[in-house]
């Protein structure tokens, strides 16, 4: 990949992860789960019923649409789900709680309502605190929580630490008893996404020089990229080896990652800066790829190094 980087490109501060679209096993098996299960509210159902938007509603009554989910080709067939990947794709997507109170009341309901398959562990990353899950087709998801930003610890100008530390579990329930858990709140968003990558070179390429975020941290097989001084809002990771298949993105037979949506505030010009970046470098823009039935001209789409699907999206508010 050819990268210009003569004018130091970087993305607009205001930047952020804006939704995930996955593609599942049985719609409706699914819509259980994060509806019953994690407490994402369904929003509705596409006119055909094989597409449903879940997120949070506003006390203003206002819809957010955090997490779309799509029937694959074969309706009523289980393949051989396995969460050990073979391809690019999906390491799992993180669900961002404005306090720490919920991160308390969520893990107190989970321990009683979730099902063990679906767990998977908690940790403290010196940024935040997490507890990690995944859904019935082996897609990751993290529920966590920042920390202040004063709090995080900087190295250099762009670099912070972070970790993978144990849970303190008893501090954090001891601190929030009386939390119930009454599905995500007002403010919660998606504030990252983790993706299996082939390769972490030609990944900080793309994200770092060609996309314009920074390099905020290294971990052993792992970078982190964030806009404006966010600790990651994407990380990329060759966990499961650098021998891996393409992202099967646009394979509507098999489940896992359709895309991930990303969002800038600004109006069309901000927009078509990015896109001469991106140009330039010889990266295709897709335009009017009917991906959703909210397409709209302040969109398009991308594909990064390991062809995993990435959705541009301008947003005024």
């Amino acid at each position: 990949m050819v990268v210009n980087i003569s004018d130091n490109f970087v993305v607009n501060p205001s930047l952020k992860i804006d939704h995930v679209r996955l593609k599942v096993s049985i719609l409706q098996t699914s819509i259980d789960f994060y509806q019953t299960i994690l407490g994402l509210s369904l929003l509705r159902v596409s006119s055909d019923g094989n597409t449903a938007y879940l997120g949070i509603e506003s006390t203003q009554g206002e819809l957010s649409t955090l997490l779309v989910l799509d029937q694959i080709d074969q309706p009523g067939i289980i393949p051989n789900i396995s969460k050990n990947r073979t391809e690019a794709g999906l390491y799992h997507f993180a669900i961002l709680l404005p306090e720490r109170k919920y991160l308390a009341s969520f893990l107190y309901y989970i321990k009683d309502n979730l099902d063990p398959q679906f767990y998977e562990g908690m940790a403290d990353h010196a940024v935040s605190e997490s507890i990690y899950l995944h859904d019935p087709d082996h897609n990751g998801i993290e529920v966590y929580r920042d920390r202040k930003p004063s709090e995080w610890k900087w190295i250099g100008e762009h670099m912070v630490y972070m970790a993978t530390e144990p849970l303190d579990v008893a501090n954090l329930l001891s601190q929030h008893r009386d939390q119930t858990w009454s599905g995500f709140p007002t403010n919660t968003t998606i504030g990252h996404v983790h993706l299996h990558a082939s390769n972490l070179g030609k990944a900080k390429k793309f994200y770092n020089q060609l996309l314009g975020l920074y390099h905020t941290a290294s971990y052993p097989g792992a970078y982190f990229f964030a806009a404006n001084s966010y600790h990651h809002h994407i990380a990329t990771n060759t966990w499961i080896g650098t021998n891996i298949l393409p992202s099967n993105a646009d394979d509507h037979r098999k489940p896992g990652l359709k895309h991930y949506a990303i969002r800038v505030t600004g109006d069309n010009e901000e927009l078509n800066r990015l896109k001469r970046q991106l140009t330039t470098n010889n990266i295709a823009i897709y335009e009017h790829v009917r991906d959703s039935d909210e397409q709209s001209d302040t969109s398009f789409y991308i594909y990064d190094s390991d062809g995993i699907k990435i959705q541009i999206l301008l947003r005024n508010d």
